[in-house]
């Protein structure tokens, strides 16, 4: 049996929304094997998006002085 090589994937955590090709189990099985948590995202509630509590503020602020072009790339 061969074995198949790690991605450098485990300890990530994913936030994706509940469509069909996210659910699918060849997504589910891939993730699970890759060992990348899947972050729970309630049902039709777009505005209650984990992301938003915290990482939009977050890309926001490490953005937002950033005096070049370079600077805003490295960050």
């Amino acid at each position: 049996m061969e074995t198949k090589k790690s991605n450098g994937t485990k300890g990530i955590k994913l936030l994706h929304d509940n469509a069909g090709p996210h659910r699918h189990s060849d997504v589910i099985n891939y993730l699970t094997e890759e060992g990348i948590n899947i972050m729970p995202h309630p049902p039709c509630s777009p505005d209650l998006a984990p992301c938003d509590y915290w990482l939009n503020d977050y890309i926001k602020n490490r953005l937002t002085d950033q005096p070049d072009e370079k600077s805003l790339a490295r960050a």
